[in-house]
């Protein structure tokens, strides 16, 4: 048995926000399943400390620093030094065997520097969508900007201080490869695939009206505005079509969406009842007929592909990032490129037309999932690398993948 520290700001219900919340969690309890002992150290909302027990896993929750934070470098530092404190408390108290931490925030910064000879705890990082790759992808942040320019830096560091490191998806081993020349064949790729106790087609009927789904935040790099436009163009194919967007966003989006709409007179069209939770999420997909999500870049795998693949929906997405990894083109789903409203149309038409394509393909997407994203296949292959890192094996770990 291992004791495992798992840190990470994002843990639900509290501070769940995407990805990394929802493979802290799955790993969480993937890993306690296995029988390690799991103590997971994530953020506090509140102002002060808490520690609690949710179903056998010790969560401590850390509050931010206590002086003003006005920027996010600022709160990047000064709440890696809160976490650095409470793995200090805690590995006194009982001793780690090995630490997680994302990349994201570099929230192992202030802990990794501090370790020594002989005060150190194996400590590995997962990578899920490196700064680097959003900066030059997305354009945030701003090349030319301070936060960039110190936040890369603290996030190489990270990568280069750590034990070892893995990636949820090749994409995002390939950035950290290019920009701070880590060793890609010491990057395996492992990432904890779905919960197929939650995620499986559920027996409700489909929606009377042809329906796409799309499932996240509703900001402009998730191509909620091309979807729009797309569903737009096909409607007066299929009567009744139903475009549900499922989550929250920033409201220009939201209002650009229902404008593009409104002008077409297919108000109608659009279902927005905002954010639904996971235990939910699977009755919205089942009753939908395909799930579109043509985000511009991923750094992948996108767990909302694989969590509809997983409820047996046909899946579209786009080329050139790490939707790519789990989407094959023809097989499970259709892959677009960005931007494009005319393919993204054409690939909605397709499904929508075809019963049996769409059916074929659900199926293939559901068998793809249960063969290699199973969510407990997945985590003990997680701790196996764990295990090698500990050992000094970790180089061998190469070989893994889920």
């Amino acid at each position: 048995m291992l004791n495992i520290g798992l840190v990470s700001q994002e843990y639900p219900p509290e501070t769940a926000k995407g990805g990394i919340g929802t493979q802290t969690y799955l790993k969480a309890r993937g890993l306690t399943a296995l029988g390690h002992d799991v103590r997971v150290i994530s953020r506090s909302l509140v102002g002060k400390r808490m520690d609690t027990v949710d179903d056998g896993i010790r969560v401590i929750r850390v509050p931010s620093a206590p002086m003003p934070v006005y920027t996010q470098l600022a709160d990047w530092l000064s709440y890696s030094q809160r976490v650095a404190e409470e793995i200090a408390e805690q590995h006194v108290r009982e001793r780690f065997d090995l630490l997680d931490f994302p990349e994201w925030a570099c929230e192992g910064y202030v802990h990794l520097l501090n370790q020594s000879e002989w005060h150190r705890i194996p400590s590995v990082v997962h990578l899920h969508g490196p700064l680097v790759m959003l900066a030059r992808t997305l354009g945030w942040p701003d090349l030319n900007s301070e936060f960039f320019r110190t936040g890369s830096q603290m996030e190489a560091t990270t990568l280069r201080l750590a034990d070892a490191v893995f990636s949820s998806s090749a994409c995002s081993a390939d950035w950290c490869t290019r920009e701070y020349r880590l060793d890609q064949a010491r990057i395996p790729v492992l990432h904890t695939g779905v919960d197929r106790e939650v995620f499986f087609p559920r027996p409700v009927p489909k929606s009377a009206e042809p329906t796409i789904v799309f499932v996240g935040k509703m900001v402009r790099n998730k191509g909620v505005d091309v979807l729009a436009e797309a569903a737009c163009r096909i409607a007066g194919e299929f009567p009744g079509l139903r475009l549900r967007l499922l989550g929250g966003g920033e409201e220009s989006i939201i209002e650009a969406v229902r404008d593009r709409a409104a002008e077409r007179g297919l108000e109608g069209m659009l279902d927005m009842p905002g954010y639904v939770g996971r235990r939910d999420l699977p009755d919205q997909l089942s009753a939908a007929h395909v799930l579109a999500a043509p985000s511009r870049y991923e750094g992948g795998p996108g767990f909302v592909y694989l969590e509809a693949m997983a409820c047996g929906l046909p899946v579209i997405g786009c080329r050139g990032s790490g939707a790519a990894e789990v989407i094959r083109h023809g097989e499970t789903g259709l892959l677009v490129p960005p931007d494009d409203v005319s393919a993204l149309a054409d690939a909605l038409r397709r499904l929508l037309s075809d019963p049996g394509e769409r059916e074929a393909i659900g199926a293939r997407a559901l068998r793809f999932v249960a063969g290699e994203a199973d969510s407990s296949a997945c985590v003990a292959r997680i701790a196996d690398f764990y295990q090698a890192v500990i050992t000094g094996q970790a180089s061998s770990a190469g070989q893994l993948g889920c």
